[in-house]
């Protein structure tokens, strides 16, 4: 599966999280192209605050997945062009939805062609979204790989719906902790107050869980 991913991303697909980590790498110098993947990966964004793995346009046929951190990449990279650019209108931009059929707990993707959903939600809300879907945490308070996360090759780490992930946990924190100063910037205050309380729950989790003594596993 990993294979077939990386062949059809090479021929022609638009990556969630591989073009958003292009885009973030030129904020200083050409932050127009960061802005216009923020609002183009915001409308491939599923209600239920995941999105498409990767997608074929001009049709926007792709992969819903169990990927857990695709999504997330979405309010970082909002965080990092707001605080680069100053732009705060982009916040308010209201985007559209994709709509799919839910993946079935076994299924570890499907390829489809989804719908537009007909409601849209202002790019903050978007972020705030993916922040929300990623609460998803395991018996050691550490966050859920599902099928993978960053690393494509440990998709079999949450086969079962219930391994956890080091790395996700590291990049949930940074997200919650970075986004509160989005959440203020928008005044509102209780989604902050919960990103930073949800960011000191996840790091007492990887200080109890994750930490050797001498190295983080």
């Amino acid at each position: 599966d990993v294979h077939a991913d990386a062949v059809l991303t090479e021929l022609g697909a638009f990556g969630f999280r591989d073009q958003l980590q292009d885009a973030m790498a030129l904020v200083h110098c050409q932050p127009d192209l960061l802005r216009e993947q923020l609002l183009l990966c915001a409308a491939h964004q599923f209600p239920q605050g995941d999105a498409q793995h990767w997608w074929h346009p001009p049709t926007n046929r792709g992969v819903r997945t169990h990927c857990s951190d695709d999504y997330l990449w979405l309010p970082l990279a909002l965080q990092r062009y707001v605080h680069a650019t100053g732009d705060l209108a982009i916040l308010h931009q209201e985007i559209g939805f994709i709509e799919g059929r839910a993946l079935h707990a076994e299924e570890d993707s499907y390829y489809d062609l989804p719908t537009r959903a007909g409601i849209e939600a202002s790019l903050y809300q978007h972020g705030v979204l993916a922040i929300e879907h990623a609460l998803q945490f395991g018996v050691h308070g550490l966050s859920l790989i599902g099928s993978c996360d960053w690393n494509d090759g440990m998709d079999q780490v949450g086969a079962k719906g219930q391994g956890e992930s080091v790395w996700l946990s590291f990049f949930l924190y940074q997200v919650l902790q970075r986004f509160s100063g989005i959440a203020n910037l928008m005044q509102d205050a209780p989604f902050a107050a919960r990103c930073q309380s949800e960011a000191e729950t996840l790091r007492q989790s990887i200080f109890a869980h994750a930490w050797d003594g001498e190295w983080y596993r």
